[in-house]
């Protein structure tokens, strides 16, 4: 059963539990470490390695919020979540292939691609953190429900004046 959002936050402050201390440096830190792999020159290794980083976060934080794992469970989620949004996910393939193009390629995938895997990594974090501290698992995690939650949290994340101050 899930609880409310103000029973979880209740929770979690009544047992000196800082919900966003705890998520906070976990996302930061592995959206930090998409936005290096997405410098890699490689096309489409670069989206392997981001899946990687993505899963692993997400087991981090379920650790963080004490929620069962199961990799291949969320494995098949964040794949659902991320390659869900046709949009986002048709110009991330499209822009990994871009960098093919000799040098104007190259070039415009430096300045996008890291950009691109922060922002991507930060709302699977955000999507899945606030999950967690609102009492959900990975069992009652519907992608199709929280895609447009997650669509939005990348877009803020791109806006992000404090994304670009990171990846400077």
């Amino acid at each position: 059963m899930n609880a409310t959002v103000n029973e979880e936050v209740t929770f979690l402050a009544e047992n000196g539990i800082d919900a966003d201390a705890t998520a906070s440096p976990v996302i930061k830190r592995y959206s930090l470490i998409a936005a290096g792999i997405g410098i890699i020159p490689l096309p489409l290794i670069d989206t392997v390695l981001i899946s990687g980083v993505q899963v692993k976060m997400v087991y981090d934080l379920a650790k963080a919020f004490d929620v069962p794992f199961e990799e291949s469970r969320a494995k098949a989620l964040v794949g659902s979540l991320v390659g869900g949004i046709a949009p986002l996910g048709i110009a991330g393939g499209v822009a990994s292939l871009v960098r093919t193009i000799p040098f104007i390629g190259m070039a415009a995938w430096y300045l996008v691609g890291p950009a691109l895997a922060f922002a991507s990594t930060y709302a699977v974090g955000k999507v899945f953190s606030e999950h967690f501290q609102t009492g959900g698992t990975l069992l009652t995690f519907d992608a199709d429900k929280i895609r447009a939650h997650y669509q939005r949290e990348f877009e803020a994340a791109l806006k992000s004046k404090k994304v670009n101050k990171t990846l400077a």
